[in-house]
């Protein structure tokens, strides 16, 4: 695939997207929609005592203010957003938006982070991470334009410092005192069954937001560690829950990809994730009315139906799903050159697979020096090696012809 292909199929997946929701969002002004029967299932976040619907809303990729409105209307209580979605915009959305929509600020719950990996955050840690920190934190909810936000996270941890950084604790520790915080949380993409065990233990995170999907099935460590983190009292949020469908478009055959366009293959990996009771929570990133219409009604039940089932099931699928990035880390040592390359398969699956630039160049920016791109330049050809099917070869050729 050349760079024009590459950014054109990009461009028009972005487009697409917008053209649909601003249909949709025409369609949601002129007629009524019908609501679905069943009660909404809740569950309790962990010890914070917080009663979450099971679908909640990813807002990171969303800019439509309405349909913000529009899913707190349908029954969405909970919102996570970040210090660093859309440069900022997106938490000025969150905060304008539910003053808007109508309800009590205790009635619903925000969840924000703040990420130290870019920039003079790169290597932060004690005194400089907690005042980094607590700088960002500030601006946060200036953006929100809230007294507090519910839920705060530091945002995509890699390593055991980061996890036990005492900076970052005294930061939230003080950030709780003053009543800017009700809870602690900490998230993770990769390598986090141990780093989660080790936060349970510490006991000081209130909070863990975890990548998980299909495609971990069958893996013990995911399971045990949630288990024990549960056991601790801690809540758990379940994002990346889709796995965004680049292991279906690249390894199912064609006839299949047609059957399973749509509802049918979003709603059976939601469920699937949420027949795991450990989660209080999902927090799948819609951007349209449509994709609400799919997401939420999940929310009124978790049974299969035929159709769901019988995806889950395929045998086309279930071999498909070794093409999809666990970011779980088991690729590192592959590399000769000691590249990142968990969080530059992070960086493809927001490029290629979310159409998300901006998140994207802040992933990839983020990595350290020495360990991005540059130092694979020379190798041909690259053998680095998936512990499954991941083409890390092809994901890195795409990534130049972006970055290099």
């Amino acid at each position: 695939m050349n760079r024009r292909r590459f950014l054109q199929q990009a461009t028009t997946g972005a487009a697409s997207v917008a053209l649909i929701g601003l249909t949709l969002n025409s369609r949601a002004a002129a007629e009524e929609k019908s609501r679905p029967a069943g009660k909404i299932i809740t569950r309790t976040l962990g010890r914070t005592g917080i009663q979450v619907p099971i679908v909640s809303m990813g807002v990171m990729n969303a800019d439509n203010p309405e349909l913000l409105k529009e899913s707190y209307k349908r029954g969405v209580r909970h919102f996570d957003t970040a210090w660093y979605y859309q440069r900022g915009n997106n938490e000025r959305m969150v905060g304008q938006a539910l003053r808007e929509a109508g309800g009590k600020r205790e009635d619903y719950t925000v969840a924000t982070k703040i990420f130290l990996g870019d920039g003079p955050g790169r290597s932060a840690k004690g005194a400089a991470a907690k005042a980094l920190f607590l700088k960002r934190a500030a601006e946060s909810l200036s953006r929100l334009q809230m007294e507090y936000v519910d839920i705060l996270y530091y945002h995509s941890l890699d390593t055991r410092e980061q996890v036990l950084d005492p900076g970052i604790i005294e930061a939230l520790t003080e950030l709780k005192a003053e009543k800017k915080v009700r809870f602690t949380g900490l998230s993770m993409h990769c390598h986090w069954p141990g780093l989660l065990t080790l936060a349970a233990d510490q006991g000081f995170y209130d909070v863990a937001l975890l990548s998980y999907n299909y495609s971990m099935q069958g893996n013990p460590a995911f399971l045990d560690a949630m288990q024990h983190a549960c056991a601790k009292g801690m809540g758990l949020v379940a994002m990346k829950t889709q796995c965004q469908q680049e292991w279906y478009r690249e390894g199912l055959p064609a006839d299949l990809q047609k059957f399973y366009e749509g509802q049918i293959m979003h709603t059976a990996l939601l469920k699937w994730v949420l027949r795991h009771e450990q989660f209080a929570t999902a927090i799948p990133g819609y951007t349209t009315f449509q994709q609400m219409e799919e997401d939420f009604p999940v929310a009124r039940s978790l049974d299969y139906t035929p159709d769901e089932k019988k995806f889950l099931e395929d045998r086309h699928v279930q071999l498909a799903l070794l093409g999809a990035c666990q970011i779980c880390g088991g690729c590192t040592g592959s590399c000769p050159k000691g590249v990142d390359l968990p969080n530059l398969m992070r960086t493809h699956m927001y490029a290629r697979s979310y159409g998300n630039a901006i998140q994207a160049g802040e992933t990839f920016r983020a990595i350290a020096p020495g360990r991005s791109l540059a130092a694979c330049a020379d190798c041909s050809p690259c053998t680095a090696r998936c512990v499954r099917r991941v083409d890390i070869a092809g994901r890195l050729a795409e990534l130049k012809m972006i970055y290099a």
